[in-house]
């Protein structure tokens, strides 16, 4: 992973990212790609689009779980991952989608099981 410092126009000013590796798979085509994670995405933007990463700011919350890059104030609830197929923690990362903190699958906050005694 690689940090740097890129200027967002959506909130005018300087803010920083990361370039996550791009996955090493034994494929004949890679799975994935390396993709661009603003570690600065919050209250502060403005618009529906990332101008960065142009992807949701839901997209990029789930981006920012994936990275393992991501905040530890980030609401959490203990919730079956149907992926994983064990009971983890979902980050919030939109009031309606939820990411797993182990798989990065992103699903919908109505869609989640949640584990015994933990509802959010």
């Amino acid at each position: 992973m690689s940090t740097r410092v890129a200027f967002c126009s959506a909130c005018d000013r300087d803010v920083r990212i990361i370039i996550t590796d791009t996955p090493v798979q034994d494929a004949q085509a890679p799975v994935g790609d390396a993709e661009i994670v603003c570690l600065d995405i919050g209250d502060r933007c403005t618009g529906n689009l990332c101008p960065i990463g142009a992807v949701s700011s839901t997209a990029m919350m789930a981006r920012l779980v994936r990275s393992g890059a991501r905040s530890l104030v980030q609401p959490l609830v203990k919730a079956e991952c149907e992926a994983c197929g064990r009971v983890t923690d979902y980050i919030i990362v939109s009031p309606a989608y939820a990411t797993c903190a182990d798989c990065g699958s992103t699903v919908g906050r109505d869609d989640l099981v949640f584990a015994l005694g933990h509802e959010g």
